[in-house]
């Protein structure tokens, strides 16, 4: 049966949409993804969000000036079993590496969307750090001081349908599934073609094991200060509103603060309406703040 029958119509689409993204990121699972290489504008750097994965960042490719070379990052752990980092502060250390291999100096360009805010301010913190200057932060509706409303790390059902909905997969599964790893695998065998059926199980499985690890080290993790500039794109249909959410920022951000609102749900911000508003006020904004940077490594 194909459950995409049981959806709403805006719900089918926003599958569809996952799963064109996903194809075109062909697969890839290395730590530094290169979406667009070409480009003599700033290099801009997209930390992963919660999934541990870039891909859905592709969404943004058509709406960003193609002069500004595009870079993404990835969760370890996927490629290939190895240890995953133990607090926020090892991830965005292990990032900031990733990052100067592209480009070995300042200033730097970060975003993030949903849990991946939270990374990309951390990797402005350590960049700081290290001495470096962040020339522009973009934060796409992410809350550093709510942390705690981040869903606990022990709900694999919760878990699974993120890893699904990613891939464009219909979210199936409930707090009642007694073997949510089993119904995942089912859910996916179910439905070749969509990427994750040719992944080997042990694959899959890590999938879960890095958005747990994600989870856990962003709920542990006390952020500091960074001194930067500041584009805060957030969504309307999500509280608190515009003002609370700019004021709270300023409590963490040293710098000027931009923001726009786009009227869309918080899951849906890389979809193809939004993606195009927020793709304009980024290229506006990196227009504004860097007029040049360094070349990529290549």
């Amino acid at each position: 049966m194909n459950d995409d029958r049981l959806l709403p119509v805006a719900d089918m689409q926003a599958l569809r949409h996952f799963r064109a993204t996903a194809k075109a990121a062909g697969g890839t699972l290395d730590p530094m993804m290169a979406m667009r290489v070409n480009g003599d504008g700033p290099i801009l750097f997209f930390a992963p969000p919660m999934i541990g994965l870039t891909w859905v960042h592709m969404a943004l490719l058509p709406y960003v000036d193609a002069r500004y070379p595009l870079y993404g990052l990835q969760a370890r752990g996927l490629r290939r079993p190895e240890p995953l980092p133990a607090t926020m502060l090892e991830m965005a250390q292990d990032y900031a590496d990733q990052v100067r291999k592209v480009q070995p100096a300042g200033p730097y360009h970060l975003f993030g969307w949903s849990l991946g805010g939270n990374i990309a301010f951390a990797m402005a913190e350590e960049l700081e750090r290290r001495g470096e200057r962040i020339g522009l932060l973009v934060i796409v509706d992410s809350d550093l001081s709510q942390i705690n409303a981040i869903p606990p790390s022990n709900e694999p059902w919760f878990i699974y349908n993120l890893v699904l909905t990613q891939f464009g997969y219909v979210p199936a599964l409930t707090p009642d599934d007694p073997d949510p790893d089993a119904r995942m695998l089912e859910l996916v065998r179910r439905r070749p073609g969509l990427g994750l059926n040719e992944w080997p199980e042990q694959r899959v499985r890590a999938l879960q094991r890095v958005i747990r690890n994600n989870i856990v080290v962003a709920c542990t993790h006390r952020p500091g200060r960074v001194h930067c500039p500041l584009l805060l794109i957030s969504s309307t249909q999500n509280p608190p509103g515009l003002a609370e959410k700019i004021a709270t920022w300023r409590s963490f951000v040293d710098g000027p603060i931009d923001a726009i609102e786009v009227d869309v749900d918080h899951r849906r911000m890389m979809l193809p309406e939004p993606a195009a508003r927020i793709g304009a006020a980024l290229s506006a904004q990196l227009a504004r703040v860097s007029p040049a940077s360094p070349p990529a490594i290549v």
